[in-house]
């Protein structure tokens, strides 16, 4: 993949882990989104419990939703490859965790976060062309 469109896709990754966490940052905005969840995966008749949501479920999902929601701007106003290998990482994290979870009796509507988590991964992993030949030449010099 050359580096520009690599960098676009570094970009596009931190819009949707933007898009899809920032509700996650308040405690309010939480409650709503994971009350929708709920209400989504029972209506879907997906397999897995879904926990009344306690004090500490939310402190840990505000935690993560702050955490999230930075390192996507990090991404989306300094896109790099650097950072593009490092939410790769994060990603596999992520995938194994969502998917153990699952597999640990929660519900399946994690998946479908996974399915992103997985996408991204994948593409944050391919092998990236320097811009032009000058690069790749001070690379094979190094």
């Amino acid at each position: 993949m050359q580096q520009d469109r690599f960098i676009r896709m570094v970009r596009y990754s931190a819009w949707y882990d933007l898009l899809a966490t920032w509700m996650f940052v308040l405690p309010w905005t939480f409650i709503w989104i994971y009350t929708l969840l709920a209400w989504t995966a029972r209506s879907l008749g997906l397999p897995g419990a879904i926990p009344e949501l306690e004090p500490m479920h939310i402190l840990f999902a505000n935690l993560l939703g702050s955490v999230v929601v930075v390192w996507a701007l990090a991404r989306i106003l300094y896109p790099s490859v650097a950072l593009g290998r490092l939410d790769a990482v994060a990603r596999l994290l992520f995938m194994t965790w969502q998917i153990h979870a699952v597999f640990s009796g929660a519900s399946a509507i994690i998946l479908g976060f996974t399915a992103f988590e997985l996408l991204f991964g994948i593409l944050q992993l391919m092998p990236v062309e320097a811009r032009d030949e000058g690069l790749r030449e001070q690379g094979a010099a190094a």
